[in-house]
């Protein structure tokens, strides 16, 4: 979290080849978050901290859920995903009882690099999402998880105090939101911003 840095950790609107090694599409599960509440609630989060972040930030609001890695069609890395876990993942979807699940979009806080709006997860729909497609394939990344609405990334290398005080003089209401699909995703891996190309989705059943 941001206060146990002493700034931020800026990000770079650059290629990083050494990461992505020519591999195009970086894949991902999602719960969208497009309705008018919550693009207001984001929107101002943004002008909140506009002098902070980096610009233009383009992906759309969305709750990550399973970090996949690269669409591939024959997997060579640990990082990559092939469409038969795709697949896999999708009948999982299909064939649970996970039934629509209410979430709400809360507080501005911020992790080192980026400031998020917090989740709550009362119901465990997302947790019980992500145990399922755990079962089927091992998440990239190994940090732990925190439910949240990625706000933007840090244009550079500020102060965690005067970002905080920042942060803490934000005041919007909480939005709940009723999730009724999981959407697969995926982003260029050469834009560290830009925005979601949403593939498919499965419906969770009423």
């Amino acid at each position: 979290m941001l206060h146990q840095n002493p700034t931020t950790v800026p990000s770079v609107a650059q290629d990083y080849p050494e990461w992505h090694r020519g591999r195009k599409d970086y894949a991902l599960w999602l719960i969208e978050l497009g309705n008018d509440e919550v693009n207001k609630k984001v929107h101002a989060a943004r002008e909140h901290l506009a002098e902070f972040l980096l610009k233009p930030y383009q992906r759309q609001p969305h709750i990550t859920l399973f970090i996949c890695g690269f669409l591939a069609n024959t997997p060579r890395f640990k990082d990559d995903y092939g469409w038969e876990e795709l697949r896999v993942h999708t009948q999982l979807l299909k064939d649970s009882k996970v039934k629509p699940f209410s979430i709400e979009i809360g507080k501005l806080n911020s992790f080192a690099s980026a400031p998020f709006l917090e989740v709550d997860d009362s119901e465990g729909g997302i947790h019980t999402v992500r145990s399922l497609l755990s079962n089927a394939a091992k998440e990239i990344g190994t940090s732990a998880f925190t439910p949240h609405l990625t706000v933007g990334l840090y244009a550079g290398t500020f102060s965690s105090t005067v970002v905080g005080r920042r942060i803490s003089t934000f005041s919007s209401d909480p939005v709940r939101v009723k999730v009724e699909r999981i959407t697969f995703a995926s982003y260029q891996a050469r834009e560290i911003a830009g925005p979601l190309s949403l593939t498919c989705d499965v419906a969770l059943p009423a």
